[in-house]
Formats: structure tokens, sequence, C-alpha cells
């Protein structure tokens, strides 16, 4: 069985390395204006990768979003907002969770139905 991670970890190899190169990937996306401090970059790439426990799983959550968050013309803070909900729903049914937010919500509107779309196509290699 695999050591768990602990934020003690990020600052030791390879966990430093990586938390690294993923908080620079998302400085030097093209996104726009409202961007973070370095700080609130590395932490939710932290929190992202406290979550999956793993560092090729959060490698793949980071990219998927900020290639969608390029695509969708998207804020870094959209960016934060979706590391969040992937930690979030990581080890749990995608589909199945994301059409139980559907089927809960007061009012289904063209903003949600958006965010659900978003979300669903997140890692297909068409997703635009």
């Amino acid at each position: 069985m695999n050591r768990r991670i602990h934020p003690d970890d990020f600052d030791t190899s390879p966990y430093k390395e990586l938390i690294q190169m993923l908080v620079l990937h998302w400085v030097h996306a093209e996104l726009p204006a409202e961007r973070m401090s370095y700080v609130d970059y590395t932490m939710a790439i932290n929190t992202l990768l406290l979550t999956t426990q793993s560092s090729d799983r959060t490698t793949v959550i980071v990219r998927a979003v900020l290639t969608q968050a390029i695509a969708l013309h998207k804020t870094s803070f959209w960016v934060e907002q979706e590391l969040k909900f992937e930690g979030m729903i990581d080890g749990a049914d995608r589909n199945d969770f994301l059409l139980l937010e559907l089927s809960q919500a007061t009012a289904v509107d063209d903003t949600l139905l958006d965010t659900y779309n978003e979300r669903i196509n997140r890692f297909t290699a068409n997703s635009e």
C-alpha cells in the first residue's frame, strides 16, 4: 500500500517539482483577467493533490481544466472552482454525480446546463 501524501510532502521531491510545474502551467495559461496570486494557485494545486492522493491524477485534472478554461475563455477563479469540484468528486462516478446535481436543482436554467455540459465533456478528446 502506498503512503498517503501529507502537507509536509509539498516541500520535498517529487511533489515540490510537480506542484511548481502545474502552477507555472496555470500561470502561463492565457486566461482572461482576474488573475490570482501565486500562493492562490499553489493552494489550489496542493488541495487537489491532497484530495486525489495521486500525482498522475492531479496532473490530468489540472491539464484538462486549464485546456477547457482556455477554450471557453474562463478565468482563473473558474479554474480554482473547477479544481475544487474535480477533487470533490474524485473517486465518485462523474455521470451519476452530475445527474444527481442536475436533478436536485430547484430550477434548471441555461447556466446550470452549460456548467453540466462543461463538466461532462471535460475529459473527452474534442470537448470544444
